[in-house]
């Protein structure tokens, strides 16, 4: 699972990336609101840790923001201030989860495993762009009456084009989506992916299709 840490403390960002990668997270970290929305925009997450005081913004209006842009991601919000009504603003602006800072690793990953199996729970249900359908549970992907089962690579490229649909993502995004370790997706390597993904398509229907913007990257095509 990939994991946004907003946080502008250098030495408490460096503890937490160190501690969630010794756990097998992937980790991206933005140092302020800026760049956080940047990765937001481009990259899907499991979860946010999202401090609450940032250089640039309030990170309950950044939440706010995302969310009135439906993003529906767990988020956990980080703060030293601990008062009850404190608490609630980050909880009005759409945070799962509240920690007040200084707190052990431990309760930090507690709290993150927590808002990943809800986040599983709430995503379990089927991904849909057009007529086109993907069962999360079976890796089945089905057009109408026509099925065909995806490889667990070929299932995370699937959904991340749904979750897109009419969008150019280019190899990057596909490679820090898609792949454990991105440095393993070469350009060959994703373009291999990319010929065998739309050889399952054309089993379920012609008219769907992965296209080639040359020079930027693919772009799903839905009936």
């Amino acid at each position: 699972m990939r994991i946004l840490l907003v946080e502008d403390d250098a030495h408490l960002g460096e503890i937490i990336v160190r501690g969630l990668r010794e756990e097998g997270y992937q980790i991206d970290r933005a140092m302020d609101g800026n760049e956080a929305d940047l990765f937001h925009i481009t990259r899907t997450y499991g979860v946010i840790v999202l401090d609450r005081m940032l250089p640039d913004i309030r990170g309950e209006e950044l939440l706010q923001k995302w969310r009135q842009g439906n993003c529906n991601t767990p988020v956990l919000m980080l703060t030293a201030l601990d008062a009850v009504s404190d608490r609630v603003t980050g909880l009005k602006a759409g945070a799962d989860d509240y920690l007040c800072k200084p707190f052990a690793f431990d309760e930090l990953l507690a709290r993150i495993e927590a808002l990943q199996r809800r986040g599983s729970l709430n995503t379990s249900s089927v991904i849909k762009a057009g007529n086109l359908e993907l069962n999360p549970q079976t890796r089945l992907l089905t057009l109408q009456e026509r099925s065909v089962m995806l490889n667990r690579l070929e299932y995370d490229l699937m959904d991340l084009f749904l979750r897109h649909p009419g969008q150019i993502l280019g190899k990057e995004t596909l490679a820090g989506q898609c792949w454990k370790e991105p440095w393993e997706a070469s350009d060959n390597t994703i373009e291999a992916q990319i010929k065998n993904l739309r050889k399952k398509l054309r089993l379920i229907d012609d008219r769907v299709w992965l296209k080639t913007i040359r020079g930027v990257g693919y772009r799903l095509e839905v009936v």
